[in-house]
């Protein structure tokens, strides 16, 4: 029997949302508007209400909050820089990598905070990631990358394979692997539409279901239009677009969009469930950039990976046909079947797909940009997002609101990224 993908937009959506709010034809005016409402723009959005409560801040969002990567993909709440590619870097600088380390950490805590404020039910809780190597050179890179972690402060445990295989029972052999111990996990769409109602309550004005067409900057204020004719004027813009960056043609270069598939299984049995071998940790990923990663959750496995049947870094066409490519639903399946044959056949509940932007030293791009000097760049975020994302608002609000306003901290993190 040929298996079926049955296409959603997010797994994580728990509710059917119809977007709020729409700019139309309206012409508004205000002292900042963002583009784009992931955790990058709402974060921008908060940060810069709470700074100046009497500010005018608007917030436009092409489809509505919670659709885009926001809420699409595993949920994991990443505390650091490049926690993904660190297997990569050769050369650091160790004390701006230390300093970095430790401000990430107290951001998570900063994440937290904001969720008890808006009282946001989103199943957040500790959930490491488990880097797994599938072969010796992987491992050989690993004992390396937990040096480099080492001398950067990351909290990690290095499990050769007699730990490895104490601490998980999967049914295909690892040389060992290295547990991200930071490392949250959130419901993510849960979270999005939180922060979504946070802002709200902010007095923050968020329109949905209107998509920005270009940005013009005289100097002196930025002009948006939109694609169903709406204006907004305003003493400063956000960019927040993150891959979708690549479909407004005047910032298109800026980024490097991949695209990314998940599929989820139907509901396991206990027993077929229990036999996948996921004892200690419940995030699993193979070393090296992101191809195969796993999350189990509510007895389901979700199994994603990046573009296999196009390549690794094959540009993603930042489209709905991309997310619904079913030759890498396939794929993704093939390899799930692979990895647990107890999987032969599995249903699938949920497949979908998403684009996710890299950049060339795989830090966010935030900066007031050359030739817009009054539009703040705020992308970037390498498949990190969920927690880099919302904190990363801090760094936004300086350059938006003036010196008097800058956080130090967050400021000397910024330019290190600027010049990584």
């Amino acid at each position: 029997m040929t298996q079926t993908f049955p296409y959603k937009t997010s797994f994580w959506a728990t509710e059917d949302v119809i977007a709020q709010n729409p700019l139309g034809t309206q012409s508004i005016e205000a002292d900042v508007v963002i583009i784009g409402a992931g955790f990058a723009g709402m974060s921008s959005a908060y940060y810069i209400k709470k700074a100046r409560p009497d500010a005018r801040v608007v917030v436009l969002e092409k489809e509505y909050v919670g659709f885009g990567p926001s809420g699409r993909n595993f949920g994991a709440v990443v505390p650091g820089l490049r926690e993904l590619r660190t297997v990569f870097l050769t050369d650091i600088d160790p004390a701006e990598e230390a300093f970095a380390q430790q401000w990430y950490l107290g951001a998570r805590g900063e994440l937290e905070r904001r969720i008890a404020e808006g009282g946001i039910e989103c199943e957040y809780r500790e959930e490491p990631l488990l880097m797994q190597s599938l072969d010796e050179e992987s491992w050989e890179a690993q004992q390396r990358e937990s040096e480099l972690l080492t001398r950067r402060g990351t909290p990690h445990i290095l499990l050769d394979r007699a730990a490895f295989r104490q601490a998980m029972d999967l049914p295909f052999d690892t040389f060992g692997g290295i547990v991200r111990t930071a490392w949250r996990a959130v419901q993510p769409f849960k979270l999005a539409r939180g922060f979504g109602a946070q802002l709200k309550a902010l007095g923050i004005a968020v329109h949905e279901a209107t998509a920005v067409t270009g940005v013009a900057d005289d100097g002196s204020r930025v002009t948006i239009t939109t694609a169903e004719g709406g204006v907004v004027k305003a003493k400063k813009a956000v960019l927040a677009t993150n891959a979708y960056t690549r479909l407004l043609d005047q910032f298109s270069g800026m980024i490097w969009p991949r695209h990314t598939h998940v599929i989820a299984t139907e509901v396991l049995p206990d027993d077929v469930f229990n036999s996948l071998g996921y004892r200690d940790y419940k995030f699993v990923e193979d070393s090296g950039l992101t191809f195969y990663y796993t999350r189990v959750y509510k007895n389901r496995l979700l199994m994603g990976g990046g573009a296999s049947s196009h390549g690794l870094f094959h540009m993603s066409s930042v489209d709905a046909a991309a997310d619904r490519d079913t030759l890498e639903f396939q794929r993704i399946y093939d390899e799930m079947q692979r990895r647990f044959p107890q999987l032969a056949g599995v249903g699938i509940d949920a497949a979908w797909g998403g684009p996710v932007d890299m950049t060339d030293n795989f830090m966010p791009i935030i900066k007031p940009l050359d030739d817009l000097p009054n539009v703040i760049s705020q992308i970037g975020f390498n498949g990190d997002g969920l927690l880099n994302g919302s904190i990363t608002g801090k760094m936004v609000k300086g350059l938006v609101l003036g010196d008097e306003y800058v956080d130090p901290a967050a400021e000397r993190i910024r330019q290190y990224m600027a010049r990584a």
